[in-house]
């Protein structure tokens, strides 16, 4: 997350193994102050003047359209430049991904450069070439299932990112019988 107009995503926020949150926060770049773990669903996103209330609701009723889910951080990744944890199953991700996009054609990930592969950023920039970061132990903490139950609007101001909106994802229904 980069260029300064870029001043709203729509991410999952997740909750990190402590050694793994440990890592990437010593590893963050000014561009993700105040923003917590997650994985990206639209970035970048609308301009913070078009998030008006018919923006909002038709965001939430595609986020309220997804059923609650689990998955699991799996492995340590890399891109050149980037560290980062992969997601699996990527498909919940990707429905959710696809319906935003068809909602918001406008909006494509990253202009469209580059595949949407769901993931969360640990380390970003030179450091992330770095052997000893690669190796750290803190990747031993995965895997690791995760929980995903909301969404989170955020805009970028002069004080880093803040949360705008948050979206809930419908309850997922009760399988089994009592």
């Amino acid at each position: 997350m980069a260029n300064p107009g870029d001043d709203s995503a729509l991410i999952v926020p997740v909750l990190l193994p402590a050694p793994l949150d440990e890592l990437r926060r010593r590893s963050a770049t000014e561009q993700v102050r105040g923003l917590p773990p997650h994985v990206t669903l639209l970035y970048p996103f609308a301009p913070p003047e078009e998030l008006d209330h018919s923006f909002r609701r038709k965001v939430g009723e595609i986020v309220l359209g997804h059923e609650a889910f689990s998955c699991r951080l799996a492995h340590r990744r890399e891109w050149p430049g980037v560290l980062y944890a992969s997601v699996e199953p990527e498909s919940t991700f990707a429905s959710l991904h696809a319906d935003l996009l068809e909602a918001f054609p406008e909006f494509p990930s990253h202009r469209g450069e580059f595949d949407f592969v769901p993931h969360v950023t640990i380390v970003e920039g030179p450091s992330a070439s770095s052997p000893h970061l690669a190796n750290h132990p803190a990747w031993e903490s995965l895997p690791v299932a995760i929980d995903v139950t909301v969404a989170h609007l955020v805009v970028r101001g002069a004080d880093g990112w803040r949360v705008k909106w948050v979206f809930d994802l419908r309850p997922a229904s009760r399988r089994g019988g009592s």
